[in-house]
């Protein structure tokens, strides 16, 4: 399979560019050249291209896609934490980058990628949110803004395109390069299971989850079980549930 990574070279992009790369071909894009040509080098295959892209920017994935001939899978990591702290005292700006990076990167990506997805046998999206999208979480407006608006955004493309598999993983927390803009959570007793992440991910691009689409799932969901009675049903989704 092609697949292309977005924030291939953070924390959780880079872990699971490494492991997909056992089988897959990979064209890993990000905003650092530099941190980009080093993961090229750690990593040293033949499988793996490298592109600098700014995914907040159109006309920069745009070219980026112009490059691109086929795609099976799509998977967007790229995202910043943004200002932590009462929406009051943010600084507007940095509050918009983080929607413009988070949010309308996301967008961008799968805009562009959408044609050539739907030429391969089974498209796939896999889009990253979590912390702030489920539920509130204090001096997060701006992020939690960000990923709440990825879950909804997947379902509604979801809905559209039924050929393809569109989704939405939580990947749960790591002491990755974003962990150290954090200013307001504690650290949590158990950092995630990146060996689960990753295996998870697999799946995903894998046809063993063909026809799981419009989903919000958490790495450690039973997704190995999920079958189409669920997916008759408003689980793992964003939803208003009356009793």
């Amino acid at each position: 399979m092609k697949i292309l990574i977005s924030g291939a070279t953070g924390g959780i992009g880079s872990e699971i560019t490494k492991y997909l790369l056992k089988n897959n071909k990979i064209v890993a894009i990000a905003r650092d050249l530099g941190r980009l040509k080093k993961l090229k080098d750690e990593i040293d295959s033949e499988n793996l291209d490298i592109m600098t892209v700014d995914v907040s920017s159109k006309e920069s994935v745009e070219q980026c896609f112009s490059q691109i001939k086929t795609l099976d899978v799509l998977i967007n990591c790229a995202a910043i934490l943004g200002p932590v702290c009462l929406f009051g005292q943010s600084d507007l700006e940095k509050w918009r980058e983080t929607l413009d990076i988070g949010l309308m990167g996301t967008v961008y990506m799968t805009y562009f990628a959408l044609p050539l997805l739907q030429k391969s046998r089974k498209g796939k999206i896999i889009n990253f949110s979590g912390g702030g999208s489920a539920s509130p979480r204090i001096y997060h407006s701006a992020y939690g803004t960000a990923k709440t608006g990825v879950v909804r955004f997947s379902e509604t493309v979801a809905a559209e395109y039924p050929n393809l598999d569109i989704n939405v993983i939580a990947p749960g927390a790591y002491k990755t390069n974003m962990w150290k803009d954090e200013t307001h959570d504690k650290e949590p007793e158990n950092w995630g299971d990146m060996d689960g992440l990753k295996r998870f991910v697999e799946f995903m691009c894998s046809k063993k989850s063909d026809g799981l689409t419009g989903r919000f799932i958490h790495y450690k969901d039973d997704w190995q079980n999920i079958n189409n009675n669920v997916l008759k049903k408003d689980m793992f989704t964003l939803r208003r549930i009356e009793k």
